[in-house]
């Protein structure tokens, strides 16, 4: 009887606090599948070969999320955010359950957003905007190994309202050990800039090892990013570039065999929006490695095609030039070809949001 007692209390006292609350609960995601199909990949033997497979993730990331957002009244709100990345191929998650974002915090219309917890990093979610290939395996990250895509860490984020055309959001991760501030270290901050048809976008971002060191060209180190997009009817232009950059203790990897510690990226490229329902995308990037670690250049041609405003058709065509020791893939994280070699690849499949 007591126990009743004490909830009836409860509902009582907390009821009216929760009439006064305005609350909501969405449920969200994306599923993408399809086919992939490379060349030219080498062999333990010293050979090459091909591959028609699943395609997973080639056009983008499959995921489903939970947002909530709960008006605390004077224009704040309370804001969580649940997502998590998935393979289609086999239902994965990986590691981690909610991979992307796992956060909560507060947020002001005249103030800005402060967030707490898991999160992606900035170039992910602020780079990919000026991408003319919309991030997919054969885009930006490409020739970056996929370090233009950012990591996933533990941080305070912030992210301001619009000031007269330009914003801002900063990020640092709260991944330091007990001796070492740095272990793990993640921050980083960008600038956009928006008036009419024109967008441009400044961003750093440095990532350090375990150690608390830039050891790694693509996993640990500082990258600087300019960029913006331009629309002209129905024709976006895109245009930036990267710089890249490690320290002196960089070591050898399979993607950096030659311990490089600085790469230059700059591309160029396009949408052309067709019809409502079809649009034609285009980029080429070009990537210079220094301590004799050579250079790749891709060029990228995809179409997406609407069949209704949850439901796309894609198509991507690719195709990456190596010169010296390089070996970037055609598509990020993939098979890589022999160092100095060329190498195509083409996916096509079906996307659907929800």
């Amino acid at each position: 009887m007591k126990c009743i007692r004490a909830a009836a209390v409860g509902a009582l006292v907390f009821a009216p606090l929760a009439a006064m609350a305005q609350s909501n609960v969405t449920i969200y995601g994306r599923i993408a599948g399809g086919v992939d199909f490379m060349n030219k990949i080498a062999l333990p033997g010293g050979g090459t070969g091909s591959t028609a497979r699943y395609g997973s993730g080639q056009w983008g990331t499959s995921w489903w999320g939970i947002k909530s957002t709960e008006d605390l009244g004077g224009g704040m709100k309370a804001v969580v955010n649940l997502e998590s990345a998935f393979a289609t191929g086999t239902g994965s998650t990986g590691e981690y359950l909610f991979n992307r974002f796992a956060y909560v915090g507060l947020s002001s219309a005249d103030m800005g957003t402060v967030t707490l917890g898991r999160s992606m990093g900035l170039p992910d979610s602020e780079i990919g905007s000026l991408d003319p290939m919309e991030y997919q395996a054969t885009s930006l990250g490409t020739l970056q190994n996929g370090r233009i895509w950012g990591s996933r860490t533990s941080a305070i984020t912030y992210t301001s309202p619009q000031w007269g055309g330009f914003s801002l959001r900063a990020q640092m991760g709260l991944n330091g050990t007990a001796g070492n501030f740095n272990s793990g270290k993640q921050i980083g901050t960008s600038l956009t800039y928006q008036s009419g048809p024109l967008v441009l976008k400044g961003l750093y971002e440095e990532i350090r090892s375990s150690t608390g060191e830039f050891n790694s060209l693509y996993e640990a180190s500082k990258m600087y990013v300019a960029g913006g997009t331009y629309q002209i009817g129905d024709l976006k232009l895109s245009a930036g570039y990267v710089l890249t950059r490690s320290g002196s203790q960089t070591v050898a990897t399979a993607d950096n065999p030659t311990a490089s510690n600085k790469q230059q990226l700059v591309w160029i490229g396009g949408q052309y929006r067709i019809s409502p329902a079809l649009q034609l995308n285009t980029g080429l990037y070009r990537a210079n490695r220094n301590n004799n670690g050579g250079n790749g250049t891709l060029l990228a041609v995809g179409a997406d095609y609407y069949l209704s405003k949850r439901t796309m058709l894609y198509g991507t065509v690719g195709t990456v030039r190596n010169g010296g020791g390089a070996a970037f893939s055609v598509e990020a994280g993939s098979d890589r070809p022999l160092a100095g070699s060329s190498q195509q690849g083409l996916y096509t499949g079906i996307v659907h949001w929800f």
